[in-house]
């Protein structure tokens, strides 16, 4: 008989423990969707960065700059709370930005507070992330699409750090090509990511 009600108890606690886990945060799942793409598409898009972010935030296409920057901030903030010259304040133009920290240099105190911070980090897009083997292949669409639109001077790059890239303007830096490239860029990303390159 005890034997009965310590498996009903472990079931009812497990049960129990099975509803009790919290819900993801509404917001984070009302942002996921992007007009024009299917729930099944951004739900692919979203789980190749489920196991190697280690919990880091990751940016996404449809992300507006106020987005980008509640999603950075609590990284800035740490960096400043671990002493990184980019969050001290000093005069415009008086060189570096104040005296150094326990006898470190700015880089020297840059570089520990982006380690400390690099839990906070976020990470590019999934698309444009270079661990992604298909993200070489999201910016050669992306560039296609931009030159598709008439954007004359758009090339793809070396991947800088963790990001796959595309630069604007060519060597002459021409300045029709980057306005347009800055305008047309987010509108090709989401129409190639909506294709399902580079996920």
């Amino acid at each position: 008989m005890n034997l009965t009600r310590c498996l009903v108890a472990a079931a009812a606690l497990l049960a129990l423990a099975a509803c009790s886990n919290p819900a993801p945060p509404s917001g984070q799942v009302a942002t996921m969707s992007t007009p024009g793409t299917s729930d099944t598409g951004k739900t692919a898009a979203a789980t190749p960065s489920a196991e190697p972010d280690n919990g880091r935030p990751r940016e996404r296409l449809d992300m507006t700059n106020e987005d980008l920057e509640a999603l950075n901030a609590p990284y800035l903030a740490c960096l400043t709370q671990n002493g990184s010259p980019k969050g001290r304040k000093g005069s415009p133009g008086s060189g570096p930005s104040a005296a150094p920290v326990d006898g470190q240099t700015d880089q020297q105190a840059e570089e520990k507070a982006e380690a400390a911070c690099l839990s906070k980090s976020p990470l590019p897009p999934w698309e444009l992330d270079s661990s992604n083997p298909h993200a070489a292949d999201f910016v050669h669409a992306v560039v296609q699409c931009l030159r598709g639109k008439g954007v004359r001077y758009v090339d793809e790059e070396p991947p800088q750090g963790d990001r796959e890239i595309y630069s604007f303007g060519g060597p002459q830096n021409d300045a029709a090509s980057i306005s347009k490239g800055m305008s047309l860029a987010p509108e090709c990303e989401k129409e190639v990511a909506a294709k399902g390159i580079g996920k």
